[in-house]
Parts: C-alpha cells; structure tokens; sequence
C-alpha cells in the first residue's frame, strides 16, 4: 500500500472515530441549537400574553410601560425591561416580588402600556438554552461537558475535508439511488457535508472559543458601576418621566445609540444601565452600553462596541456567529436550516456505519445480515463507551430539564 493511500485510510479512520464516538450527543447538541434559533418565536406562539397588535404612532416611551407594570403590581420592584425589534411582542418587564428572590416576567403591550399578563420564566427558549449550554448542571462542569465536543467536531470536519478530497466537486453530485443502500447513504452524507461547510466552519470555531472561554481565557465585555448609596434601589418619586429623562441622556450621551433593554438597580449602589445597538458589526447588545446615575442622571461611563479590544470583539462575535442572529431574520433561517442539516448529517452517518457493520457481519456468517442501529451504536467508541455516555449525558440533561419543569 503506498503511503498516500495509507494516509487516506487513516484520514478516514480518524473522520470515523471522531464523528462516531459522540455522535447521537452531537446530534442532541445540534438539534437543541437549531430550535434555539426560533425558540423565542415558540414561546410567542406559547403565551398570548407575548403577543401584541401593532398600533398608529407606533411603541410608546419606556416610561409608560414602566409606569404601568409598576401600577398593576404596586410594591413591586422592576429590575429589567427588555423591547423585542419585532412589532408583535410586547415588552417584557422583570419584576421581583416582596419576599420573593425570584423574577417574575410580567409582558406590557409597547402601543397601549397596557399590562397583558405573566409567564413563567422557564420558558421554552429558557429552558432550551440552558439544556443547550450546559445540561443544567450548574458551574464550568456543564459546560465543559458541552463545549469539549468542539474538540472531536473539529477533528472530524478536518479529517473529512482531508478523506474526501477535492470535496467543491460534490456540490452538485447527485446521490446514486436505486443502488445499494450504504452507497446511497454515504452520498447523501458526503452532499449534506460539502454543503455544510460554510456552516461548519463557524460552529466549530464559535465552539472552540467557548471551550476557550470555559478554561478562563474569556475577554471581559460586561462591566458594572457602582453610585453614592440610596435609602431603596431607586430614588424616593422615581416614575416612568424620570426613567425616560434617564433615555434622553443615555442616548445624547452615545448619539445614535438604539437602546433595546434597560437593567435598573438590584442593589442600593447600582446604576441605570441602557443596552443596545449602535454601528459595530458582530457584537451583542450587551457591548453597547451607557450607565446612569438614578439619582443625578449624571453618566457614570459608556462603553461602544467599536472601541472593543482584538480579544474582546473575538468574544462578542461569539454568541451572534454561533446561533445566526448577526443579520436578522435571513441568517437565522440559514442557521435554522443548516442546523437541520447537520443533525440529518449525523443520523446519516449512523446509519452508514450500521449497513458497514451489517455487510462485515454477512461476509463472516455467508447469510444476509440485516443493518443494526444497536450494533452500530455499541460500536461508537472503544467498548461502546461513546454511544454509553452519550446516553447518559442525553438521558441526564432530559431529566433536568422535566425537573426544572415541574418546579418551576
């Protein structure tokens, strides 16, 4: 055997080993990100309390919405309000009840100020983001679980783009059908794969740098203040007039600033904090921000994503990149699409493996071996152990997520 085809094999190999080993918990990992995409969407669909009818003049000021969560649940206290770009979801206000360390989301229609009602905070995109992050196991321990899969996902995107090479020829290479199974198969996963690439290659380099973030080497984007102590989290007379006075300077402070979420203060010595948009490109709306002094409307300081560090812009394209909201709804329909894809990728690739099985089984018996999904399962990995764990990584992250249900 010459040594290039010998390379081959073992490119092949490797491509094998590390798509099959973990492959039904990354094949959990994908289809929990595709319906990230349009979790929030779900939950619109979900609550009616979520759903607004647009209005002439269009979504009134943040302090009207204000002052009408603050009435319907007087004694409260409003920790977050958050306004969705979309015109048909209404604004989501976080309150905390007296005795009561958890948030409560109360939804205000943005045309009316009109409160609709309150949903409980284990929502669908919640609850699917946490599964999706770290299996509700708490710490860096769950995350890492998560984010170690950027490892073998990488390796097995580079040993396959070295197996099948000269791989811009399949692009629209047609799957044999009508033939054998496995030939057909192995054609559908090599179409699905090429056509995944421009895909691929922001998933697993998002994926690596989360891996790098979960080891500590993270940039600081996120920063907090603090003001002269109050007697309460607000100034005694705080309304709805004073939180839009607190607008106008954030926004003359950083002109052109489209704010998007508020934070009010859940200790005595927090600022106003605005959030949003400005002309950075790739960056979270958390990379855009003014602190306000509640008390002297006085700007404690501004941060604007343009003036982010290598390594802090790094990490604040991360989460835009990773779930394919950089570019609105168009990317998130391709990511929603690929994210298909790639999970139908991997169901593939099982099956592959279990006609391989199947026909080696045959050649050493001399009888039709039918294909065994068990089989190829048992197979992932020395022992079996892959397909083992990711089992019970699967199974552990379901039962979180039923028990985080019931006790929410």
């Amino acid at each position: 055997m010459s040594d290039l085809k010998r390379r081959s094999v073992n490119w092949h190999w490797l491509h094998s080993v590390f798509g099959l080993t973990l492959s039904l918990y990354l094949g959990f990992i994908f289809i929990t990100g595709t319906l990230l995409v349009f979790a929030n969407e779900i939950d619109w669909l979900r609550y009616s309390a979520m759903r607004v009818v647009p209005a002439e003049g269009g979504k009134l000021p943040w302090g009207r919405v204000y002052d009408a969560a603050a009435a319907d649940r007087p004694g409260w206290s409003i920790v977050r309000v958050v306004r969705d770009e979309g015109p048909r979801t209404a604004d989501l206000v976080v309150m905390l009840k007296p005795g009561d360390p958890g948030d409560h989301f109360i939804w205000v229609d943005p045309y009316r100020a009109v409160v609709q009602g309150e949903t409980s905070t284990f929502s669908f995109h919640n609850a699917l983001l946490v599964l999706h992050e770290s299996l509700f196991i708490e710490g860096r321990k769950g995350k890492f679980l998560v984010t170690v899969l950027a490892l073998p996902l990488t390796a097995a995107v580079i040993a396959g783009l070295c197996t099948y090479r000269r791989f811009w020829a399949g692009f629209f290479r047609m799957p044999r059908f009508g033939g054998r199974r496995r030939a057909t198969l192995s054609d559908l996963h090599r179409l699905i794969a090429v056509w995944s690439l421009i895909f691929f290659i922001p998933l697993s380099a998002t994926s690596l740098w989360y891996f790098v973030e979960n080891l500590g080497l993270g940039a600081r984007t996120e920063f907090s203040h603090r003001t002269e102590k109050r007697a309460g989290l607000l100034p005694a007379g705080f309304d709805g007039a004073r939180l839009d006075a607190a607008v106008q300077v954030a926004e003359a402070a950083m002109p052109g600033f489209n704010i998007s979420a508020m934070s009010l203060p859940r200790t005595v010595s927090e600022p106003l904090l605005f959030q949003g948009q400005m002309t950075a490109l790739l960056v979270r709306d958390t990379e855009n921000s003014v602190h306000v002094d509640p008390t002297t409307l006085a700007v404690v300081a501004t941060y604007r994503g343009e003036d982010l560090s290598l390594h802090q812009r790094v990490s604040a394209a991360a989460d835009p990149i990773h779930f394919g909201y950089f570019a609105g709804l168009t990317t998130r329909i391709l990511w929603f699409v690929f994210g298909i894809a790639l999970t139908a990728l991997v169901v593939a690739g099982i099956l592959i493996n279990a006609t391989r099985l199947a026909a080696m089984a045959e050649k050493r018996s001399g009888s039709p071996t039918r294909p065994g999904i068990a089989r190829s399962l048992l197979a992932m990995g020395p022992l079996g152990a892959g397909a083992w764990l990711s089992v019970a990584l699967m199974l552990w992250g379901l039962y979180q997520l039923v028990r985080n249900f019931f006790a929410a």
